[in-house]
């Protein structure tokens, strides 16, 4: 089976119904504003030249990478001819059932968006992904277990590579900023103080800015602000929500509190920034 477009494949991926989606991708494709599928995607290029942008951030492509995408997030790239690789698509319910033990479980933000390979790991993974190919592209598909187990190694082997990534970090890092971040991923919906968050790490308020201030150049309360920025802008780009349900959706009460919080933090009110962004993505040639 001859590899296909990545632009081919971003309609039947918001109509994805089954656990497992395999897509064999290739050449070029130019994407704005794509709100990825409720499904957690893995993209392994062993080749690719341009850029990937994830939730606003603008990633280089490279040779030997993983990008991996979580529910919700917002997409624009630039993908140049000659690239190939592989997809694989999982729902959030297929890996809390079947793969409960994996580290995707308890992770809501994602920390290591695109993953650079050495070679030689990089040609272990290709290995990996070709042997699920030949299971799912298999008509009879009587070995749906083996195809499990095919996803569960190389879920293994990207969590592996994100291990080694999150204990280099961690050396460097008051254990206390992890733990923050992941608690304001939890709670930024309904709990905005930082008193919430240094409470519930038994700290003071001041320390806690302390410690962020030192290790992530912002105060605790900043941290709580950018990442509801993040959500508004998901929202905004990503839903057909007007901007006062994006706004009760934030713990916002009045739509003008909500309008005037994001027009301090990016300089647009929801409306101006949603009207500034086209919603639907345009396919490449």
């Amino acid at each position: 089976m001859p590899f296909q477009k990545i632009d081919k494949d971003l309609d039947l991926e918001n109509q994805i119904n089954e656990s497992i989606a395999y897509f064999p991708i290739a050449g070029a494709s130019t994407i704005s504003n794509f709100r990825a599928p409720d499904s957690f995607v893995f993209i392994f290029f062993e080749a690719a030249k341009g850029w990937h942008e994830i939730d606003f951030t603008k990633y280089p492509h490279g040779n030997n990478q993983i990008h991996i995408s979580f529910p919700g997030q917002i997409h624009s790239w630039d993908t140049q001819p000659g690239a190939r690789g592989h997809k694989l698509i999982l729902s959030k319910s297929y890996i809390e059932q079947m793969l409960p033990l994996t580290k995707f479980i308890g992770i809501r933000s994602n920390n290591f968006p695109v993953i650079e390979l050495l070679s030689k790991t990089a040609a272990k993974l290709s290995r990996e992904f070709e042997l699920l190919r030949e299971e799912i592209e298999d008509p009879e598909k009587k070995y749906s277990n083996i195809i499990h187990l095919r996803v569960q190694i190389i879920l293994d082997f990207i969590s592996e590579e994100m291990d080694i990534r999150q204990e280099h970090e961690n050396k460097n890092i008051h254990p206390a900023i992890p733990a923050f971040l992941q608690q304001i991923d939890q709670h930024f919906l309904k709990e905005k103080s930082v008193s919430f968050y240094a409470e519930k790490l038994a700290l003071t308020s001041n320390y806690l800015t302390t410690l962020t201030r030192q290790y992530l150049g912002a105060s605790a309360k900043e941290l709580i602000d950018i990442r509801l920025v993040l959500e508004a802008k998901r929202l905004l780009l990503g839903t057909q929500k007007s901007v006062k349900e994006i706004g009760y959706t934030l713990g916002f009460k009045e739509t003008l509190a909500f309008t005037a919080f994001l027009t301090k933090k990016i300089g647009k009110a929801p409306s101006d920034f949603r009207n500034q962004h086209n919603t639907v993505y345009r396919a490449g040639q």
